[in-house]
């Protein structure tokens, strides 16, 4: 992926940009803790000593902060998928390395993950501003966008040939219903190991793995190879992709230190 310019800030701009941050980093630990309902804006105001207005000159609502939130969950998860795949060579691996990616994702930013999810209800959605909306839209295109352009590169090299009638789009839904889908219905869905799903992250990626062998995404699935690989890009991610934790010290200040993952 091309890299952009670094943008130079006014004074001014860099201050509201600061201040944004600011705000963020405060709303993040309410949110994990309450969701939307323990959002408080009158809290922010008073831990940044700013008067109630001042908060809402930046974020006209809770739904607001929540999608900037999101927003950054989502670069999170990009960045995520872009250091899982840097020593993968084939595509197919690179989608293998993405699913990984997904997995550590849900495990080491659970709120993050949660927030991400917050924000497709209607209720959130519809309340935020088109700005933001449009914004989210763009980061998760960027997410998808990668994963497409993976898929395109397998057909250009012959690792994948499409039948008439099919686009590497449809393969790429099918992969993040797939993915998405499956982490939604684990968390939701407490009675999985009585009917003999085990560990949910290891049946989504044979699911994954069997679309793919579907198509004949060559190289087809070998279970040793692929342990191999899962372990590798784990251990990747958890070394290069620190865990920030947002902790509320006794005092009520917020601070984010960096800590390393649990191993799965």
């Amino acid at each position: 992926m091309k890299m952009t310019e670094p943008i130079t800030l006014s004074p001014k701009q860099a201050e509201i940009r600061s201040r944004e941050s600011r705000i963020l980093q405060l709303a993040r630990p309410m949110v994990a803790r309450q969701g939307l309902a323990g959002l408080s804006m009158e809290a922010i105001a008073k831990e940044m000593a700013y008067a109630k207005g001042t908060i809402y000159n930046h974020f006209a609502c809770k739904e607001e902060i929540l999608l900037a939130l999101a927003i950054q969950a989502n670069e999170k998860r990009l960045e995520l998928f872009m250091v899982a795949t840097e020593k993968a060579i084939r595509s197919r691996d690179k989608i293998s390395a993405i699913g990984v990616a997904c997995e550590d994702f849900r495990v080491r930013f659970p709120d993050l993950f949660e927030i991400d999810s917050m924000v497709r209800h209607s209720t959130v959605w519809e309340k935020a501003s088109q700005k933001r909306r449009e914004m989210m839209a763009v980061c998760e295109q960027r997410c998808m966008g990668m994963v497409s352009e993976i898929g395109r590169e397998s057909i250009a090299n012959g690792d994948l040939i499409l039948p008439t009638g099919t686009g590497i789009e449809d393969i790429v839904f099918g992969l993040w219903s797939l993915t998405y889908g499956g982490m939604i219905i684990n968390d939701s869905s407490p009675g999985l190991d009585q009917i003999g799903i085990r560990d949910s992250f290891a049946a989504i990626r044979r699911n994954c793995h069997a679309l793919m062998d579907g198509f004949r995404w060559q190289p087809l699935y070998d279970a040793q190879a692929d342990q191999k690989l899962v372990r590798s890009v784990r251990a990747t991610l958890k070394r290069k992709v620190p865990q920030g934790v947002i902790v509320t010290a006794s005092d009520g200040k917020v601070a984010e230190r960096q800590q390393g993952g649990a191993e799965r």
